[in-house]
């Protein structure tokens, strides 16, 4: 799946940026001069000489000059200066400004994550992920990913969750990987929303609840995520569930999905998994010639996918097939109600139907599942 981002250097300076106003006090942060600040950061304030190294990196108030922004950000970062060890990180990571060093990444991050600094804990635990600059530690990295979601931070907890729902490097657990979902979830981050809403529709870690997983695709699908669209469209056509269908809706949400590759990641290329989704929704909707013309798109980019393993080429090929022989039976496709896991109870802090004035769910009794399930 390919997803909008901006690089994970300039992330990190929007994110340090925010936090450099909260340093400064009220007075200082009101237009400083760039005299005053270099004053101050002659001094030998952290601060000033954070927030100045800052503003020559990005151009920002200041005449752009990386290098000098760089030796100032590290003259704060010596000082401890925890958001200062954090972009030094970010820049050595990043090789922006700096010649890439992964493992004096590793080091700055390690600095300021020591003494409880979220944003550097997440990044020290993505290392040990992909093993960059340390040796790979999955363990390590779930023990760092805890310690940033302990502090609220919706990206590591989301991170930490899906540890937990796969058993990497930490006992598997898809209850407690649900509740940390929750948690980022409840904070608007979008990939939270859509792993506990899949794990409500495939009843894994908590009952089998469509009504809550669909509550969730929708929130989620309100930001500009082209893979949000994509799963409520999934949702809206092939949830097993009848009552819970809408076509017309599917395959306008299909049509954004699509829409919103082109301009929010902006490549022309389009996903057979969301041309998947939209003859689904074209199906479900009555037009099945559409639906027919979609799915053999579909088929065809799925064989120009040099890099897929060919069990997962196989597999898919099956699914794809399968749906052109419904279509061509002028027959939408719906999912089997899934089999979720044993025990599994429901989280009494998901408020989604109250806070979107829906009505309570009754939980689906769990039966076995195949097929594809909702996109992520």
């Amino acid at each position: 799946m390919k997803h909008a981002s901006s690089s994970p250097f300039l992330a990190a300076l929007l994110v340090a940026l925010l936090f450099a106003a909260s340093t400064l006090t009220a007075q200082q942060t009101q237009r400083i001069d760039e005299k005053d600040l270099r004053d101050w950061a002659d001094r030998g304030d952290a601060d000033a000489q954070f927030e100045l190294g800052l503003r020559m990196i990005t151009g920002e108030g200041l005449k752009k000059n990386i290098e000098e922004g760089v030796k100032s950000v590290e003259k704060a970062a010596k000082q401890k200066h925890l958001r200062a060890q954090y972009v030094l990180g970010t820049l050595y990571e990043d090789g922006d400004g700096v010649k890439k060093d992964l493992a004096k990444a590793a080091e700055w991050y390690r600095s300021s994550a020591e003494l409880g600094f979220a944003l550097s804990q997440h990044s020290l635990a993505a290392l040990y992920e992909e093993g960059k600059g340390v040796k790979k530690d999955t363990a390590k990295a779930a023990e760092w990913f805890k310690k940033a979601a302990d502090q609220g931070n919706p990206p590591s907890q989301t991170a930490y969750a899906s540890k937990l729902e796969r058993g990497d490097g930490i006992a598997k657990s898809s209850s407690k990987a649900a509740l940390w979902y929750l948690k980022a979830a409840q904070q608007d981050f979008v990939p939270a929303m859509t792993r506990l809403a899949n794990l409500y529709y495939t009843g894994q870690g908590l009952p089998v609840d469509y009504r809550r997983a669909g509550a969730w695709y929708r929130r989620a699908a309100r930001s500009e995520d082209p893979w949000a669209a994509n799963n409520l469209a999934w949702f809206l056509a092939t949830c097993p569930e009848d009552n819970l269908h809408n076509g017309e809706s599917a395959v306008l949400l299909a049509r954004r999905a699509l829409k919103l590759v082109a301009e929010v990641v902006q490549s022309d290329e389009q996903p057979y998994e969301m041309i998947d989704t939209m003859a689904a929704a074209l199906a479900r909707n009555g037009e099945f010639k559409e639906a027919e013309l979609w799915q053999k798109r579909c088929i065809n980019l799925l064989n120009e996918d040099k890099d897929l393993p060919e069990e997962d080429r196989k597999k898919l090929q099956e699914e794809f097939d399968t749906r052109l022989k419904l279509y061509q039976k002028a027959t939408p496709f719906a999912e089997p109600d899934p089999k979720g896991e044993e025990g599994a109870e429901p989280l009494p802090q998901d408020t989604i139907l109250q806070d979107e004035g829906l009505p309570e769910s009754k939980s689906k009794k769990n039966t076995p599942k195949s097929g594809r399930g909702t996109v992520v």
